[in-house]
């Protein structure tokens, strides 16, 4: 098991690193698979002319799409799970029906501990985009890491690699794939 956890880390980070510009709604990074590991993760550090800039146009504009869903990005690398989930949502408040934004607040909210609120936000998600790729992989995660639902994270990410078969990243998801069938056929 602790490979398995090791080698999602490290096909995380590794995904991170490779995205292409054909992939740029999974570009975020990709929730880790415990909350301890995500505590010891470094934290970006933002650029505090940008995150003032930001503050400045939110008070101008409470309902600044863009400076909201910046901001909770800046939040988001700061590992500010909470803070940045709570900009998202203010953002999802302005576009309802952007899914990019719901799938970052997704990954914040599983990334928070919030679980079932996750899995909730990438399910709509999924309700309006089928094959959103960040929202495929992150309820993967979710699935198989706060339910223990191993077929449920097999079909996600069998949904992932099938619907988007030229993301380079996808060997790093089907490696995990084969890593969780040999497991099921190991019991």
């Amino acid at each position: 098991m602790a490979l398995l956890i090791l080698g999602f880390a490290v096909g995380f980070f590794a995904m991170n690193k490779y995205i292409t510009p054909h992939a740029v709604e999974i570009t975020k990074p990709i929730p880790q698979f415990s909350p301890q590991r995500a505590a010891a993760a470094p934290a970006a550090k933002a650029d505090p002319a940008v995150v003032k800039e930001l503050e400045g146009a939110l008070k101008n504009d409470p309902k600044n799409f863009e400076a909201l869903r910046e901001l909770g990005n800046i939040r988001y690398d700061e590992r500010n799970f909470a803070e940045a989930s709570a900009l998202y949502a203010q953002a999802l408040q302005v576009r309802p029906d952007d899914v990019n934004v719901r799938s970052d607040r997704g990954g914040a909210l599983l990334q928070g501990g919030r679980v079932d609120d996750a899995i909730a936000e990438l399910k709509t998600v999924l309700s309006k985009e089928p094959t959103h790729p960040q929202a495929l992989y992150v309820l993967g995660v979710a699935l198989l890491n706060g339910k223990n639902d191993r077929e449920g994270a097999l079909q996600v990410w069998n949904a992932l690699v099938k619907s988007h078969p030229e993301l380079p990243e996808l060997s790093i998801v089907k490696d995990q794939i084969r890593q969780l069938e040999e497991m099921s056929r190991r019991k």
